[in-house]
């Protein structure tokens, strides 16, 4: 655990930020791969250990922030969700009805729009819906992780190319 503790931390970081409505849009290309550069970061200076870092480690602090990140995040939609009762589904149905509605009917187009009216119905009634809670899952378990990974690397870089300078 005490090696993954930044990661842990700024994955936490990240999930939250991911909640915030105006942040929310940038979370997976900017927020998930800052954190994993900041898990990094935080690792050399709680270690005090400025050697060069391995991609391996690179790739794995990426992986986990973006895994924390994931979890965090979905918890705190869900949650978020469950007290208000309302979330971008809900408050955005009529467009996406319109959106999908303007599209060549076909019977996965009516499918994808009770699927999506189906949700609306169970978090307006409960703030629950399971099939919410796995399609956002599912979606942050898929992107988090690469985009961690991708911060990792980019967050590796730097911070060898300082750590170079330092000698």
């Amino acid at each position: 655990m005490k090696k993954t503790i930044a990661a842990f931390v700024t994955g936490f970081g990240a999930g939250v930020l991911k909640i915030v409505p105006i942040i929310k849009g940038l979370s997976c290309c900017l927020v998930i791969p800052a954190a994993a550069f900041f898990a990094l970061l935080l690792d050399q200076k709680a270690n005090n250990n400025y050697a060069k870092i391995r991609v391996s480690k690179a790739i794995l602090f990426g992986l986990l922030t973006g895994l924390f990140a994931a979890v965090f995040g979905t918890s705190l939609d869900l949650i978020i969700t469950y007290i208000t009762k309302s979330n971008e589904v809900v408050t955005n149905l009529p467009q996406i009805q319109e959106m999908l509605g303007g599209m060549p009917a076909n019977s996965i187009v009516k499918e994808v729009i009770d699927i999506y009216a189906q949700i609306a119905k169970d978090i307006t009634a409960t703030g629950f819906s399971g099939l919410y809670a796995v399609f956002i899952f599912g979606g942050s378990l898929l992107t988090d992780p690469i985009f961690g990974m991708v911060g990792g690397l980019i967050g590796m870089q730097i911070l060898n190319s300082k750590n170079i300078e330092k000698k």
